[in-house]
């Protein structure tokens, strides 16, 4: 059972960490000269990495319609054995 989510589970702790990374990148922003060549490239940098967060978020409803109806609600009570 474990077994078939465990790809998804994956996925989603990949996209968990991009996300953090595009929130960080977009606060670090605020430090960062208004105009010029730097901001430019850490703009650009976060527009890629969301690209990236889209198709990996695409991904992770792709698994998650493989996966069997049982293994899907221990996906969604197991944050509320973590609580």
């Amino acid at each position: 059972m474990a077994s078939s989510s465990d790809p998804w589970m994956k996925e989603y702790n990949e996209a968990s960490r991009l996300a953090d990374d595009i929130n960080s990148m977009i606060a670090d922003r605020g430090s960062l000269p208004q105009s010029g060549p730097e901001i430019v490239r850490h703009t650009s940098a976060i527009r890629r990495k969301i690209t990236i967060l889209v198709t990996r978020l695409d991904s992770l409803e792709a698994l998650l319609s493989k996966i069997p109806p049982k293994s899907l609600y221990v996906l969604l009570l197991l944050p509320f054995f973590f609580m």
